[in-house]
Order: structure tokens, then C-alpha cells, then sequence
């Protein structure tokens, strides 16, 4: 799906968080291959479980440590606690970054994504690259 305006204010909007770096809670299946063209909802609670990270780059000590530093759903959470943004969707959703499968990710993964984004009412998603 195209780019797309913001066309409401974003104390209105609900947000969604979109990572490239393969985070998931400790009970969904793991991301292993290099390949790996699938995707993972993981709950915007934070108090749903634990985040891991199956990257298979260099990826540092840190934030497998401490996964909100680079996937905050806590403050994500604050923000609409204090309506600096509208709502947190029910999912935040991860993926392996660096795949090298350009055709599959614009013809299947994205628009999975999208449609789930779509079906959960999301205003807008921000990507965390890593």
C-alpha cells in the first residue's frame, strides 16, 4: 500500500509499532532463517510478555538485554496513558529486517501487514529500523 497522508491529528490517532529487527514474545515461534518472510502481532502491553530478539546480524549485548530500548512498548504505552497520542493498537508487529527478497516482501509481507493495520483501525504505524 502507498504512502499516505496523516489526515488526523495525532492525539486522535492510533498508533501502531512496526519493527525490522525480529522481536517477539518468548512463546511464538522463533524467526530462523536469514529469509524468514513471515511476521509476528506482539501484543502492545507491556505486561504481555517477554520480548526476544532473533536477529542474526551483530546485533548488540544491550538491547537483547533490554528490548525497549529499541522496541519501546512501555513508553509507547505512556504516551497514550497521557494522550499525547490517541490510542496504542492492540498488536505491534516484527519482521526480519535485510531480506533480500524485494519482489515477496512488496507482493506478501507488506501487504499482510497491511491488511492486519487495516483490520485493527491503525492511523498510522512507526517504523523502528534497526
Amino acid at each position: 500500500q502507498a504512502w499516505s497522508p496523516i489526515t488526523k491529528p495525532i492525539n486522535q490517532s492510533t498508533i501502531a509499532l512496526f519493527s525490522s529487527a525480529p522481536r517477539r514474545l518468548k512463546d511464538q515461534e522463533p524467526f530462523v532463517p536469514r529469509e524468514d518472510m513471515s511476521y509476528r502481532r506482539i501484543p502492545a502491553d507491556p505486561a504481555a510478555g517477554t520480548i526476544i530478539i532473533d536477529h542474526h546480524s551483530g546485533i548488540g549485548r544491550i538491547p537483547k538485554q533490554d528490548p525497549e530500548i529499541v522496541f519501546p512498548r512501555t513508553a509507547h504505552a505512556a504516551l497514550a496513558q497521557r494522550g499525547t497520542i490517541g490510542a496504542i493498537s492492540p498488536f505491534h508487529f516484527s519482521f526480519m529486517g535485510g531480506v533480500c527478497r524485494a519482489q515477496e516482501i512488496e507482493d506478501e509481507l507488506a501487504p499482510a501487514i497491511a491488511a492486519d493495520l487495516e483490520k485493527m483501525a491503525v492511523d498510522l504505524a512507526l517504523l523502528l529500523p534497526y
